[in-house]
């Protein structure tokens, strides 16, 4: 684990289920194996070189409570079922992986095989899910799940690369939204730099609003060009983020720990930090900077 964290620690969700509060830690014991010659770890969170992406063989131990122990109120096993999702944070994209009723015997464990990570980015900024979800429609009830898919624990485990920071939110137009706010049709992306990185952000924030084609972002979610894009579009993202952030930080003399741009430097200095006055000079060479973006997230790796 980086002495640095790439992300904000996840805030904790509050869920309005009340009757079912005994349940939350039911997947505690549950731990994730990343390749085959590792041990299961209960760590919720994982910074990954390249080379590890390259290695992964992903395995989640089914270690749930006893339903004897948390089940109460009304709901019985035959209610829920247990259910694996893996999404992909950059193109906003998820698969349930496994699922299986809480009253059949459970498996030891859950993989998630090549497939279907070469699908959602090769495991790149992913997020793999575990979840105790209502199976079917329940009668209303106050503080009680009723819909399928309301989920009474989870445990989520992260995939974070080194390499490629989660600046921004994106999201998708078609070509009737482009040309709705005065862009051609076939735009492939923009990004609209909202402030911030030069400070602490709320829990949930990001500093842009990345828009992609959805024509593209279909590409780059069901076919293997996205393995070879998306660290080059991520790379021309944060080019992006830096040069229209540069008012910001261009006559600053320190860096708040706390901010993304302070996470920035960390990521584009490799193994010690880049100086702030270093980057405040390569904002003035764009090409030098996107180059150097460009080697941090193994844009060429990705091409051959």
């Amino acid at each position: 684990m980086a002495p640095q964290s790439w992300h904000r620690t996840e805030p904790r969700e509050v869920r309005p289920f009340f009757v079912t509060i005994s349940a939350e830690k039911a997947l505690d014991q549950c731990g994730i194996r990343l390749q085959d010659d590792s041990e299961f770890s209960s760590e919720s969170s994982f910074e990954l070189d390249e080379i590890d992406f390259q290695k992964l063989a992903l395995n989640v131990s089914l270690k749930v409570a006893d339903p004897k122990t948390w089940l109460g109120g009304t709901l019985k096993p035959d209610d829920l079922e247990l259910i694996l999702v893996v999404k992909h944070g950059f193109l906003k994209r998820s698969e349930v992986v496994h699922r299986i009723g809480l009253a059949a015997k459970l498996p030891a464990r859950w993989s998630v095989d090549t497939e279907t990570l070469t699908r959602l980015g090769g495991g790149r900024n992913s997020q793999v899910t575990l979840a105790i979800c209502l199976a079917s429609d329940k009668k209303p009830e106050p503080g009680a799940p009723f819909l399928p898919g309301h989920w009474l624990a989870k445990k989520t485990f992260v995939l974070r690369s080194r390499t490629m920071p989660t600046l921004f939110d994106l999201r998708i137009r078609t070509d009737e939204e482009w040309i709705a706010v005065n862009f051609p049709p076939k735009t492939f992306f923009a990004v609209e730099y909202t402030g911030g990185i030069d400070t602490e952000l709320d829990e949930g924030a990001s500093v842009a609003t990345v828009w992609v084609h959805a024509d593209a972002h279909s590409k780059l979610t069901t076919s293997s060009l996205g393995d070879v894009v998306q660290p080059l579009l991520a790379s021309e993202i944060i080019t992006a983020i830096l040069l229209e952030s540069h008012y910001e930080w261009k006559t600053r003399e320190a860096v708040d720990e706390r901010s993304p741009l302070a996470n920035l430097l960390q990521k584009l200095g490799g193994e010690n930090p880049m100086e702030l006055r270093e980057l405040q000079s390569l904002a003035g060479n764009p090409s030098k900077l996107r180059a150097i973006v460009q080697d941090r997230l193994s844009v060429l790796g990705a091409l051959r």
